[in-house]
């Protein structure tokens, strides 16, 4: 059993709090803002209907995560899944490989929000350093609330996406309201095609869906983790897939559906309609943007640390990792373990290239890593389920290593067995 400095604090979080994480990681603004655009430019006006047919794709995935969270509620996420259902070595392998993609991938960001920040925020000021400078501040900033507790990391992580959600659904709703520049159309539902840029705009849109797993890594620190955990994961995927379908739909309608050239040369559609149709929140996209990427990186990096945290307290890397800090119960070591990487990546590419540049590039090799963690878990659950193939009213799904486990009930009922010998009789 894990000793107390191992060990994190039980109990913390209830439904609401585990599934903000996922829902924040995802960023919907930040997604809608650079990826909306690009998408319209490979498949034309049928964004929003990518967008839906994606959700769906994901919420496979998210199945997948949300029945191994369902029988091992673990900070380890998918390495508890992948040890579980394939084994120690194949794990290992995929947490490595998923946590350096991160790594690199968030350090592309990092670069990119610090250059945003200098040319937005501070009226992109000629000085030497600026940029690399601003970037650290900002890593620290994002690595904070992660250190100094979970409750208060998960409110920092609420205000900012009710702040972000908030703004972008009254501006969808506002230009649906008003009919956008042509009336309301069912042309951004319709199939766009078959050719090799709508398969494009379908991986775009799949990485929309980016962090929705948040939850899983929360286990052990949630109240009823079998069960909320389940829901925050699958939860996390429908909102944001709901907010991405009405936030396309409204940015196309507000070009017009005919008029998708248009929006997908405008290097900030959303600023442009939030001028024509509802002008105050022109001026707040840029904290709109900074909003959904800084509750993005306090989710992405509370999660990602105890990934991290658990893999060390398993054996799988150094146990210094393992550690939690005495006042506040956080796995800071593996939090920072995680940042600093992500941050000095960032900060040494600008040496070799324009900040621009760099963040695409660690953006698009750090993703490979994400990509391999998820088709990973997936055929973990194929190849490995870790409950029996069947299931009777009354009893939850059962882990093949331990007898049949029940709901509450007021009368003994027959459950699968754990083994196919017999059936078992499940108390009441």
């Amino acid at each position: 059993m894990a000793n107390s400095r191992q060990a994190l604090r039980r109990g913390q979080l209830g439904l609401f709090g585990v599934i903000m994480p996922g829902l924040a990681q995802v960023a919907p603004a930040f997604n809608l803002f650079f990826t909306t655009g690009v998408m319209v430019a490979l498949a034309g006006a049928s964004a929003p209907l990518i967008f839906l047919i994606s959700m769906v794709g994901m919420g496979a995935t998210a199945s997948s995560l949300a029945q191994f969270a369902g029988v091992y509620p673990s900070a380890g996420s998918f390495i508890t899944y992948i040890t579980k259902a394939i084994g120690t070595k194949v794990a290992t392998a995929i947490g490595v490989i998923t946590i350096l993609g991160y790594i690199i991938a968030f350090g592309g960001i990092y670069i990119f929000v610090g250059q945003y920040i200098v040319q937005n925020v501070l009226g992109d000021p000629h000085i030497w350093g600026i940029t690399q400078i601003v970037t650290i501040l900002y890593g620290a900033l994002v690595v904070a609330p992660v250190v100094v507790g979970l409750k208060f990391g998960v409110r920092v992580t609420v205000a900012l996406y009710v702040f972000e959600v908030v703004l972008l659904l009254a501006l969808s709703l506002t230009i649906l309201a008003r009919g956008g520049a042509n009336g309301l159309s069912a042309t951004p539902f319709h199939w766009p095609g078959g050719s090799k840029d709508v398969l494009l705009a379908f991986s775009l849109a799949v990485l929309a869906f980016g962090g929705f797993e948040a939850a899983a890594p929360l286990a052990e620190e949630t109240r009823k983790p079998r069960r909320n955990v389940t829901l925050a994961v699958l939860g996390a995927v429908l909102v944001s897939g709901i907010i991405y379908v009405i936030g396309s739909y409204a940015l196309v309608t507000a070009f017009g559906a005919g008029r998708a050239a248009a929006l997908a040369a405008d290097p900030n559609p959303f600023h442009t309609a939030a001028h024509t149709f509802i002008p105050f929140v022109a001026p707040l996209i840029t904290w709109v943007f900074l909003s959904s990427v800084t509750s993005s990186y306090v989710a992405a990096n509370t999660q990602t640390s105890r990934v991290i945290f658990a893999g060390a307290r398993g054996g799988l890397w150094t146990h210094t990792l393992a550690a939690v800090t005495p006042r506040f119960r956080t796995p800071a070591a593996a939090a920072i373990a995680f940042v600093a990487p992500s941050i000095l990546i960032g900060v040494v590419s600008t040496a070799f290239t324009d900040p621009g540049t760099a963040s695409g590039f660690l953006g698009t090799y750090g993703i490979l890593g994400l990509i391999i963690m998820y088709l990973a878990t997936n055929v973990a659950l194929i190849v490995g389920a870790p409950w029996t193939s069947t299931r009777t009213p009354g009893c939850g799904w059962s882990p093949r290593s331990s007898a049949p486990r029940c709901s509450s009930s007021r009368s003994g009922v027959t459950c699968a067995p754990a083994s196919p010998a017999r059936s078992t009789r499940c108390p009441g």
